[in-house]
C-alpha cells in the first residue's frame, strides 16, 4: 500500500526531471510532415508552373544558355520527381531524358524505360531484401557464414547483420579492386616501393587475377584488417552487401537473384532493372570508357545493378505510400528510412543504407527541418541519386551517364531539389487550408476552437474554450504545474500552441477520423547558477518528451481528431477528447 501511495509521486519526479531538461524557447516540431502531405501536386497549378520552369531551365542549360560544369556532348541523364499525388506509380509527377549528341551506342531515344548502371544505389535493394527477409537484425553473421568463425583479425562474432546493412561493421570496403594492375607504376613513382606480385590480393585485382570466389573472400576476410571496431563509427563499405547477399542465399536456398526477382522486381513490375549486364539496346551508353555491360558476378548486391527512372520512381512510390505496398508494409517502410547512426557533422546522418542529409534551408520561407534521404551510386562512366523526402511524399532520382557524370549529377539534383521542395511546401500549405477556421458546438456557449496558419511549422491553435473558461489557458496552467500535487513539471513555451498530424486515423462511417496532436513546446527553466555550463545545451530539443503529459479522464489533453471527408474531402468537424467535446467547422 506504502508503495502505491508513492507511486504517483514517483512518476511526477521522473516527470519532471524528463521536462525540465534544458531546452531553447524556440518551436520544435515533430519529424514527418508538419502538415498534411499534399495528395494534389499532379493538378496543382502552381506545381504545374514549377515543372514548366524546371524544363524550360534545363533546355536553356543544354542549349548552351546556361554555364554548366559538364560537357554537354559526352553527358545523358534522365530526371524523375514521383510524389504520393500520383495517378500511378509508374507516372513520375515530373520527367526530364536528355541524349548526349556523342552518344552512339545503345539506344537512340532516352525515355523512362532507358536502362543506366546505378552503382551503389543497387544497395537499397539488397537491404530492403534483408527487411523483407525477417532474419533478425541482431543475429551475428557467423550464425549464417560459419566460415567466418573462429579465429580472425575482425571479429566476425560481433558483426550483426544489420550492422552490414548499416555500414557499422567496421568492416573493409573491398577486397582487390581498388587495385588496379596498370597503376602499380603511378605508385612506384610517387615513392611506393617496388613489390612482388604476391603481395598483392590473390583475387579481385583488376588486370592482375579474377574476382574473388565467395570461398577466397571468404578466406581472405578472416585476415583482413578492420577500418573500425564494429558499431564504432560508420564506415561505408560495398563488401558488406555481399555478406547479406550470402547471408541471405543461406537463409532461405535462393541466389541474391532469385530474392531480387521474387521479392522486387516481380511485385513492383520493374521490367527495366536487373543485375548488370543490361540490355544494351535499351542502354544509356556514354561515349567515355563506361563499365556498361560488366559482369560484377558477386559484387552486385553492393553495386552492380540497371535500372531506369521509371522503375525506381516505382520504387521509391512503393516506399512512400501511406497503405503500405506489395513489398512493404508503412511501418517497414518507415522504419527503413531512419537514421541509424551519426558522423561528426550534425547535418549529416547515416541509414540503411542510406545517407541523410538535414537541413534547415529548402524553404526560406517556412523555415524547418526536413531530411533528405539519399542513396548515391557511381559505376565507370555513371552517376546516380534517388532521394525521398518522407515529410511531403516526395521522391526525386537522378541519373547520368558519361564521362562527366559526377559534375553534372550533383548540380541537377540541387536544381531540382531546390525548386520542387519550394513548390510542394506551398502546395501542402495551400491544402492545409481545409482544416483552416472556427469550430463550434451546436451550443456556442459550451465550447469552440479556432485553427489558423502562419508561416510557421504546423497549425496554430488559436483558441479553445469549453462553458466560457480559455482552456488555453488552462492547459498552460496544469501544464506548468499549478494544480498538479503543488509540483510543477516544466515551463511550456509562452508562443502559440501548435498541432501536428499523426498518420493515425480510421475511417467511419465514410469519414477519415485523423489523430493531431498538440506539441508541448518547453522553454529553458532559466537557472541561476555559479557551475560551470554552456550555452548551446539550452538548445537541445525535448519537446519530443512531454507527448501525451496531461490525461483527464483517460484521454491525452494534447489529442485532437479532425473528421474529413474520404479522399481529401471537406474537413466536417473536430473532436477535443479530453474536454468531451464535438465541433463543427463553420467557416
Amino acid at each position: 500500500m506504502a508503495f502505491l501511495e508513492t507511486f504517483p509521486r514517483l512518476f511526477i519526479f521522473f516527470l519532471i526531471f524528463a521536462l525540465s531538461t534544458p531546452s531553447h524557447s524556440t518551436l520544435c516540431p515533430p519529424d514527418g510532415p508538419l502538415v498534411p502531405r499534399p495528395t494534389t501536386l499532379y493538378s496543382s497549378p502552381l506545381f504545374a508552373k514549377t515543372s514548366s520552369s524546371l524544363t524550360s531551365t534545363l533546355n536553356s542549360a543544354i542549349s548552351g544558355n546556361l554555364t554548366i560544369p559538364w560537357s554537354l556532348p559526352n553527358v545523358s541523364f534522365s530526371i524523375a520527381v514521383v510524389s504520393l499525388s500520383d495517378l500511378s506509380p509508374h507516372s513520375p509527377l515530373w520527367e526530364y531524358h536528355h541524349l548526349a549528341t556523342n552518344n552512339v551506342n545503345g539506344t537512340k531515344h532516352v525515355d523512362g524505360d532507358s536502362q543506366y548502371l546505378i552503382g551503389s544505389v543497387s544497395k537499397v535493394f539488397t537491404d530492403l531484401l534483408l527487411l523483407k527477409s525477417g532474419l533478425n537484425m541482431d543475429d551475428p553473421v557467423t550464425k549464417y557464414l560459419p566460415e567466418l568463425g573462429g579465429e580472425s583479425v575482425i571479429q566476425w562474432e560481433d558483426v550483426t547483420l544489420g550492422a552490414l546493412g548499416d555500414h557499422l561493421s567496421g568492416m573493409p570496403g573491398t577486397y582487390g579492386f581498388p587495385e588496379i594492375s596498370f597503376l602499380f607504376p603511378i605508385f612506384e613513382t610517387l615513392g611506393f616501393p617496388h613489390l612482388p606480385i604476391a603481395d598483392f590480393p590473390n583475387c579481385g585485382v583488376i588486370g592482375l587475377n579474377a574476382g574473388c570466389t565467395k570461398q577466397q573472400l571468404l578466406a581472405n576476410l578472416k585476415t583482413s584488417r578492420p577500418i573500425a571496431a564494429p558499431n564504432l563509427r560508420p564506415s561505408y563499405s560495398s563488401l558488406a552487401f555481399t555478406l547479406i547477399s550470402y547471408a541471405l542465399e543461406s537463409a532461405t536456398g535462393k541466389n541474391y537473384s532469385q530474392l531480387l526477382h521474387d521479392e522486387i522486381l516481380s511485385p513492383l513490375n520493374m521490367t527495366n532493372t536487373g543485375i548488370s549486364p543490361g540490355n544494351g539496346e535499351k542502354a544509356v551508353i556514354p561515349s567515355t570508357d563506361s563499365s556498361w555491360g560488366s559482369d560484377y558476378g558477386d559484387n552486385a548486391p553492393g553495386g552492380g545493378l540497371y535500372s531506369s527512372t521509371n522503375d525506381l520512381s516505382s520504387l521509391l512510390a512503393s516506399i512512400l505510400s501511406l497503405s503500405g505496398s506489395p513489398i512493404l508494409s508503412r511501418a517497414q517502410a518507415l522504419a527503413c528510412l531512419k537514421p541509424q547512426t551519426t558522423t561528426s557533422k550534425l547535418n549529416t546522418l547515416v541509414g540503411r543504407p542510406w545517407e541523410i542529409f538535414r537541413t534547415q534551408k529548402l524553404t526560406p520561407k517556412y523555415p524547418h527541418t526536413i531530411d533528405l534521404v539519399t542513396k548515391g551510386g557511381t559505376a565507370i562512366g555513371y552517376q546516380s541519386i534517388v532521394a525521398v523526402i518522407e515529410q511531403y511524399g516526395l521522391g526525386i532520382v537522378v541519373l547520368t551517364a558519361g564521362a562527366q557524370g559526377a559534375e553534372a549529377q550533383e548540380p541537377l539534383f540541387e536544381h531540382v531539389v531546390g525548386e520542387v521542395v519550394e513548390a510542394v511546401e506551398e502546395v501542402a500549405r495551400a491544402e492545409a487550408v481545409a482544416y483552416i477556421g472556427k469550430y463550434q458546438n451546436s451550443d456556442a456557449a459550451r465550447g469552440g476552437m479556432e485553427i489558423g496558419i502562419d508561416d510557421g511549422p504546423g497549425l496554430v491553435l488559436k483558441k479553445l474554450s469549453r462553458n466560457g473558461t480559455d482552456m488555453l489557458e488552462s492547459i498552460r496552467t496544469l501544464f506548468n504545474g499549478i494544480g498538479i500535487g503543488g509540483v510543477k513539471v516544466g515551463n511550456m513555451s509562452s508562443s502559440q500552441l501548435r498541432i501536428y498530424p499523426t498518420d493515425a486515423w480510421r475511417e467511419v462511417g465514410g469519414i477519415r477520423e485523423e489523430d493531431w496532436r498538440l506539441q508541448f513546446d518547453v522553454e529553458a527553466p532559466g537557472w541561476k547558477s555559479g557551475l560551470k555550463g554552456w550555452s548551446e545545451r539550452e538548445q537541445m530539443c525535448t519537446a519530443w518528451i512531454a507527448g501525451g503529459a496531461l490525461y483527464y479522464g483517460g484521454e491525452p489533453v494534447d489529442r485532437f481528431v479532425f473528421s474529413r471527408e474520404a479522399n481529401g474531402g471537406n474537413v466536417v468537424g473536430a473532436k477535443v477528447p479530453s474536454l468531451r467535446l464535438n465541433l463543427t467547422i463553420s467557416g
